[in-house]
């Protein structure tokens, strides 16, 4: 069974996805139940239903999080992506809260200096924002560069984490 709960939040409505053993999707408003569903049969092959046994502990940290309270998350997850794409996010995890690194640097630090689109890529198809601290990644001008909760969301995290280093 997969769990499905919606909640507001300072960076707008989220929605977060979980199984037993851990929470598999956070995702904003832009990202409809149709498609939320379409995500999970496709990768799980398995349906959703609205619930909050399973991402209870998942929102309560996230809520504290967006509201400067908490530097880390500690909820349990379970990672559903390439394999490439979670060398990436599994980098950027330790990349120190209040800290920003560019697409190049992370490119670098996987050890493949040329990758830096496909690092970009990778953000893009994080299932996991704010867990795996994609929105510490911008571009190598220091423009903020895409994010999948939206740009407003990207830079309100940044400001949060700027303010609370």
């Amino acid at each position: 069974m997969i769990e499905f709960n919606f909640f507001q939040s300072p960076i707008g409505p989220l929605s977060v996805l979980a199984m037993e053993g851990g929470l598999i999707k956070i995702s904003s408003a832009n990202e409809s139940i149709e498609d939320l569903d379409t995500w999970c049969k496709k990768r799980l092959d398995a349906n959703f239903q609205e619930g909050n046994t399973l991402s209870r502990f998942a929102k309560y940290q996230i809520l504290h999080y967006l509201e400067g309270k908490r530097k880390d998350l500690t909820f349990p997850i379970i990672h559903i992506n390439t394999q490439f794409n979670k060398s990436v996010l599994e980098i950027e995890f330790h990349i120190p809260y209040g800290e920003t690194r560019s697409y190049g640097e992370v490119a670098k630090m996987i050890n493949n200096p040329k990758a830096y689109r496909a690092v970009g890529f990778a953000n893009a198809k994080n299932p996991l924002p704010i867990y795996f601290p994609c929105h510490r990644i911008i571009r190598t001008n220091g423009r903020l560069g895409g994010y999948n909760l939206g740009l407003k969301a990207k830079q309100y995290l940044l400001d949060l984490e700027n303010q609370n280093s």
